[in-house]
């Protein structure tokens, strides 16, 4: 089975006539069936979509890793262009969230239609080779990232340990990618978890943001020798991992590493 990922917006541009924003969103093309993964800060996703020659129309699903802002702030203006696509994510994606004392949440979260949620809380193939991981264990505290972030539960503003992350696992018969948008609870623990999920698979490919721009060396350390276990075949980061990290991982992995930034195609086989 194979998979092409195209990014339509992250913080980094290179390509002549798209646009970055901080923000990010994933398009997935499995076979016969299309899913996009957040949808960045804004509707430029849609517009770099369009300069690229993607038709956001035909999009079957779309998954939201979690409720920031930078993940969700195109979603409505993408469900008033494609009035077909299902809504996927956690039912802790629709609470508010804060950064320190920012909203920093899904602001159109009460404007989408109930019939187009569908709400995830346990391992769901959503087609063929393309499942939603909503239930990621913290086994290594250290690589969690919430300071600063704060959400609602009860009607009380309580720190938030992004219980509504979710991240996207391809597999084949033999392989998995995992893509993470955010990696608040780790992307180690993402892994760990993916990898638990389908005991029988080796890692082919890992791609996302590791939310490390401004993690000291303790944790980038623990991230860089967790991977040089588990390392595998292509390693794209972007988003909240930082340019200058890009550049240690790159030094540590060489080839296999790459910088996923607006307009990169990345095809698994």
């Amino acid at each position: 089975m194979s998979f092409k990922i195209t990014t339509l917006v992250d913080n980094v541009v290179y390509d002549r006539g798209l646009q970055a924003e901080h923000g990010l969103s994933l398009l997935i093309a499995a076979e016969d069936k299309v899913i996009l993964f957040d949808t960045g800060a804004s509707d430029l996703f849609m517009r770099n979509a369009e300069i690229l020659g993607v038709d956001l129309k035909k999009v079957d699903y779309l998954v939201l890793s979690h409720g920031h802002s930078d993940h969700t702030g195109g979603v409505k203006q993408f469900l008033e262009l494609n009035t077909q696509a299902k809504v996927v994510c956690k039912k802790e994606a629709l609470q508010k969230k804060y950064k320190d004392a920012r909203e920093n949440g899904f602001v159109s979260a009460g404007q989408v239609d109930e019939n187009r949620l569908w709400l995830v809380d346990s391992l769901t193939e959503i087609v063929p080779g393309v499942t939603v991981l909503p239930q990621i264990k913290i086994v290594e505290k250290g690589d969690t990232h919430f300071e600063h972030f704060f959400t609602v539960k009860d009607g009380n503003i309580v720190p938030d340990t992004f219980e509504d992350e979710l991240a996207l696992i391809l597999s084949d018969s033999k392989t998995i990618s995992v893509l993470s948008s955010c990696s608040h609870r780790g992307i180690t623990n993402i892994i760990r978890s993916a990898l638990e999920a389908f005991p029988e698979h080796t890692l082919n490919a890992l791609i996302g943001g590791f939310h490390v721009r401004n993690a000291g060396d303790d944790k980038l350390d623990l991230i860089s020798t967790y991977l040089g276990r588990k390392l595998p075949k292509r390693l794209g980061v972007c988003h909240c991992t930082g340019i200058d990290n890009y550049a240690r991982f790159h030094q540590g992995f060489s080839t296999r590493v790459f910088y996923n930034y607006t307009g990169w195609v990345e095809e698994i086989k």
